[in-house]
């Protein structure tokens, strides 16, 4: 008995070392074509960008200064600041595809875009659920699907206008939020599509 099980624990151990090998070596891989890379990219030339497609946010659509609030006006003032600013969604991107794409020289440039287009988006959303919290659901559904239509990845943003459109009996523009949903490209793609459906889920049956 103890020769059959010696045998088994040798080609359970060998089979264990081989797959570590081939996992080892995946990695080696996996590294030397990220180091190409990376070189390749330290070594683009410096491209145009101006051509890039930067946000201009639209002050005068949002509806700035028209309510009497503290919390409201600070980010209304954060609004203003960042519109002055070069704004771009460059979500889904890495540093080492930007740099192959445009050049080493202008990573510093466009990560203070991709910055600003994250603060952007944040800024929108916490607007936005101010604006709701104080029941100017008009108001909080135009900042709300501005953002949207920004490509934003802030889940706060999809739920909450979810929220509103429920309230307004307008179940089909959350199967249009979803489907904006599932064109962003962002870690929490899934998240957010996980929270429309449970929007989605409350929808009322139709009537026979």
């Amino acid at each position: 008995m103890l020769l059959p099980l010696l045998g088994i624990f040798v080609i359970v151990t060998a089979y264990i070392a081989i797959r570590q090998r081939h996992a080892t070596n995946a990695e080696h891989e996996v590294w030397d074509q990220f180091r190409v890379r990376e070189q390749d990219a330290n070594w683009t030339r410096k491209q145009d960008i101006s051509n890039l497609a930067y946000i201009k946010l639209p002050i005068d659509r949002l509806p700035l200064g028209k309510y009497d609030d503290e919390t409201l006006a600070s980010y209304e003032t954060a609004l203003r600041d960042l519109s002055t600013q070069p704004i771009c969604n460059l979500n889904g991107i890495s540093n080492t595809d930007l740099k192959l794409r445009y050049g080493a020289a202008n990573l510093n440039t466009l990560s203070q875009c991709d910055t600003n287009y994250s603060t952007l988006v944040s800024l929108l959303a916490n607007y936005a659920e101010k604006l709701y919290e104080l029941s100017h659901v008009s108001e909080a559904k135009e900042v709300l699907e501005y953002a949207i239509s920004l490509g934003t990845d802030v889940a706060k943003t999809y739920e909450l206008l979810a929220t509103i459109y429920e309230y307004e009996k307008t179940p089909e523009k959350i199967h249009v939020l979803y489907e904006s949903a599932e064109k962003i490209s962002s870690i929490r793609r899934d998240a957010i599509l996980r929270r429309l459906e449970t929007h989605m889920d409350h929808e009322p049956e139709a009537s026979s």
